[in-house]
């Protein structure tokens, strides 16, 4: 798409009005100033609107796996670094407990029981049962010396007995313990003890404890699940982020007690069993039927990280009867995931890369990704900030040939930004696909994956992330792809980072960008028909309308406060506006359908969003903020009041 046509798609081609050019710009009256005009010519040629803008980011940062979305109730489950004093209670009464340094599976620590006619345990504290549900799980054993008895007890938190399970053991190799019970209640803090009683001693390593049901359907925390299944992603980028430059994948595959242990050292060094990893990750995409977006590692141009890397690409994609394919079999997964998205590194400025090494990096990974799969698209990292251009025009420059699409990062780090960043993001997106359609690799595709409104939860956030997903949506197909982040965050850490979805153990509330974003996927449509944006008024409240891109707006004017955009399905029968009102002013939509698609008779349902601007949802109030649907009176000139603060979706349907 060449510099005219892009504008012709973002500007010339949309709805709004440009100055002095149409019967609908009057004077208004003062109070009626705030207006927004949205002319939607049906018989105008539309463009596409990629549904990979709709994609999600999932990090392993702030717990969102481990102890979120990975079911697994035992936190610091093999002992590994501080896990025995930050997770686990010793219990002693005539008994020893402590840590032995001792090679296990991929560990190092276990713990030792000692019992002299007394009883010796560790125990871990909240636990969630639910009432009239299954749980099982099991722990490794080897007994030293003597002839030591076991029982695992589920207590209540008042400290009645939820279930006592004596487990008999024979021999002194290790061996798997199974258990299993149904608790009678619900309870958000029980505990789980193992406790040795009679004479020796003892090694234990590795407990594990889920819900049955959830251990043998994917291991996934099914309201988790359901919150991620609200988004529709179109495809999930993973594992980071900043986790994705060390991950180690060979490490995360295989039994759950032998993969590898590696403490999240850049997002509070929290602990780290590999217990959700490729396979985990492959079969959350396709409960979702979402594409994958693999990040791999590539620290150096050394031969061996090369080969590491695409050892993986191997794994995933190579058919069973190779090695690598062999090795996915025996994992239970025969048949190739044939992933065709595949990104390299992450953020390599972070890492001391510059433009010039990271491109000889993306042309030695990429060339090797294209001859393993020849179908991939591959993704280099653009710029981190927008106003790094040199980053992305030297990566474009440089390595073009062996990339597909540019992988730019853009956040809002000023909560009251919330409405001006948006034009910031455009105006460096717009400068981004202008470069690359004068480059030498005009094909290019540019994605934002990662993007959000940062260090607020409130509404700000859901009104920052309407206006992001509807510029998105007014700039494909120059832009393809984009992801926010984070996507789901433990309440109990640092709430720096902003997030959609927050969890503690037992439940989980949205952040004010989760319902937008939700609201919007589940009336996407893939045909861009028009956009607008708000009025300009000048000291006489008299108002007019301009271009959003190539208006200057002369001095003493003020641009008004709503961004709208109109999309149809293939078929024209469906229509839907989305809008957003940044303000504290009641803003008007005018919105004039025309052209030969344009129905005479249909049906409207108008859904809006309106809070207060720090507003805010928790897990005691999880719909403090949520959309009201109502029917609206179908004809083809509308009117949409938007109060303050006010996100909003129209969708008509031909009848």
């Amino acid at each position: 798409m060449n510099r005219r046509n892009f504008l012709i798609h973002s500007t010339a081609a949309v709805a709004t009005v440009s100055l002095h050019s149409t019967p609908l710009i009057a004077d208004v009256a003062a109070e009626e100033a705030r207006v927004t005009v949205l002319v939607v010519d049906t018989d105008r040629a539309s463009v596409p609107i990629d549904k990979r803008i709709y994609g999600q980011f999932l990090e392993h940062i702030n717990h969102s796996v481990e102890d979120g979305l990975f079911a697994e109730q035992i936190r610091g489950p093999g002992f590994e670094g501080p896990d025995f004093q930050t997770y686990w209670e010793p219990i002693s009464q005539q008994g020893h407990v402590e840590i032995a340094e001792l090679d296990f599976q991929n560990g190092r620590k276990s713990v030792r029981l000692r019992v002299d006619g007394g009883e010796a345990g560790i125990r871990q504290r909240r636990i969630f049962v639910e009432a009239n549900t299954k749980y099982d799980g099991s722990f490794w054993v080897k007994k030293e010396n003597g002839s030591p008895k076991l029982t695992l007890r589920i207590l209540s938190s008042d400290g009645n007995v939820i279930a006592s399970l004596p487990l008999a053991f024979t021999g002194t190799d290790w061996h798997e313990l199974p258990f299993s019970f149904t608790s009678h209640l619900r309870d958000t803090q029980a505990s789980i003890e193992i406790i040795a009683t009679g004479h020796g001693a003892l090694l234990i390593d590795f407990v594990s404890l889920m819900r049955s049901d959830v251990r043998h359907n994917g291991m996934l925390r099914p309201d988790l699940l359901d919150a991620l299944r609200g988004l529709e992603p179109s495809f999930i980028r993973w594992p980071g982020g900043s986790f994705a430059s060390t991950y180690k994948w060979k490490e995360a595959i295989g039994p759950y007690v032998s993969r590898g242990y590696h403490p999240n050292v850049y997002w509070g060094n929290y602990s780290g069993y590999a217990g959700f990893g490729t396979d985990e990750f492959l079969g959350l995409c396709r409960r979702l039927n979402c594409e994958p977006l693999i990040v791999l590692a590539a620290p150096t141009t050394k031969q061996e990280d090369l080969d590491y890397a695409m050892s993986w690409v191997h794994y995933l994609n190579d058919p069973s009867s190779t090695e690598w394919g062999r090795l996915r079999a025996q994992n239970g997964h025969p048949e190739p995931y044939n992933v065709r998205y595949f990104q390299i590194d992450n953020e390599p400025m972070n890492n001391g890369f510059t433009p010039e090494s990271y491109a000889e990096i993306v042309n030695l990974y990429g060339n090797r990704l294209r001859t393993i799969v020849p179908n991939a698209r591959i993704v280099a990292c653009g710029q981190k900030r927008s106003s790094d251009m040199d980053w992305s025009e030297k990566v474009i420059d440089i390595a073009g040939q062996n990339f597909d699409i540019l992988g730019c990062h853009n956040y809002e780090y000023e909560p009251d930004n919330f409405a001006s960043g948006i034009d910031r993001i455009r105006g460096y997106l717009t400068k981004l696909c202008d470069y690359v359609r004068a480059s030498g690799h005009p094909n290019i595709e540019i994605a934002v994956l990662e993007w959000s409104l940062q260090h607020t939860y409130d509404w700000r956030a859901g009104l920052h992330a309407a206006g992001s997903l509807i510029l998105y949506e007014e700039l494909s197909p120059g832009l393809t792809m984009t992801c926010p982040a984070l996507l789901m965050r433990n309440t109990t850490d640092d709430p720096k980072w902003t997030s959609a979805i927050y969890h503690d153990h037992v439940s989980w509330f949205p952040g004010a960008s989760y319902v937008v974003e939700k609201l919007f996927r589940q009336h996407f449509a893939p045909r861009y028909l028009a956009s607008a944006t708000g009025s300009v008024r000048d000291a006489a409240n008299r108002t007019f309308f301009f271009d959003k891109i190539s208006t200057r707006i002369p001095s003493g004017w003020l641009p008004d406060s709503v961004d709208a955009i109109a999309t149809a399905s293939d078929d024209n029968r469906r229509i839907v506006i989305k809008a957003v009102n940044y303000r504290d002013n009641r803003s008007t939509l005018l919105i004039r359908l025309q052209g030969k698609a344009a129905p005479e008779r249909a049906t409207a349902i108008l859904h809006t969003i309106n809070a207060r601007l720090n507003a805010q949802a928790s897990l005691e109030s999880p719909d403090v903020i949520a959309p009201v649907s109502r029917p609206v009176t179908y004809a083809k000139d509308l009117t949409i009041d938007l109060d303050p603060y006010t996100v909003a979706v129209l969708e008509i349907r031909t009848t």
